[in-house]
């Protein structure tokens, strides 16, 4: 792949936000001003002698001594990541990401592990989580309702009556609206990191002290360049 690419306390609000393969791009001269943009302010950022750690796909406001890398234009670096990673090879200390993968299509994240890999100095580590299916594929193979609609609870407002079924609830966490483009259990998403040659990868328990945001189900996945 060709490469040519503060901190707020408010982050459980801002994870309501739309995440980056939710805003649509402009067209024409606005992308390519946007591209230009964000490849001198990373060109920037990989002249400093300061270690570089990115959260990809962080929406609005970004990790504590991370540069967040998002559509959103609060983002600190306004950047599509499907266009790649726009740093150097070895040049980024670590990538934090959360709950960002599954809004690329299949194909988009095997490119963005690969770029991961690239950009990662050696021994450095890729840690992200992306949503587990399996607890609620045993929630709909109960056949239990009342625990998949406290579940899956984001249905559009008003819309409720369409997803009465387990079925129509499951849809909606698999599809978003269009939203969601891909969906992992651990042994899909570990084979994604592994194919693009990652040395080393696992997976680890939720961690308070490291992880901002507690949700139902979540694979926390831990890969060493």
């Amino acid at each position: 792949m060709t490469w040519t690419a503060s901190p707020l306390s408010r982050w459980r609000i801002v994870r309501q936000l739309p995440r980056m393969a939710e805003v649509r791009l402009p067209s024409g001269i606005a992308v390519r001003v946007r591209k230009r943009r964000g490849l001198r302010q990373a060109a920037a950022l990989a002249r400093t002698e300061n270690p570089l750690r990115l959260d990809l796909g962080c929406g609005s406001v970004g990790r504590p001594g991370y540069i967040g890398v998002d559509l959103s234009p609060r983002a600190d670096l306004v950047w599509d990541l499907r266009w790649g990673l726009p740093f150097p090879n070895d040049r980024i200390a670590e990538i934090r990401s959360d709950h960002f993968f599954e809004h690329l299509e299949l194909p988009d994240v095997v490119r963005v592990l690969t770029e991961c890999r690239r950009v990662l100095q050696p021994g450095a580590i890729l840690d992200f989580t992306v949503p587990h299916i399996d607890p609620y594929i045993d929630v709909y193979l109960a056949h239990d309702l009342e625990r998949l609609t406290e579940l899956v609870y984001s249905v559009p407002e008003g819309q409720e009556v369409l997803y009465g079924t387990c079925m129509d609830r499951l849809a909606w966490l698999l599809l978003r609206d269009g939203s969601h483009r891909s969906m992992f259990d651990r042994e899909s998403i570990l084979h994604k990191v592994r194919l693009v040659g990652f040395s080393s990868v696992s997976t680890r328990d939720y961690q308070p002290d490291r992880d901002l945001d507690r949700r139902y189900s979540s694979i926390y996945v831990v890969a060493v360049k």
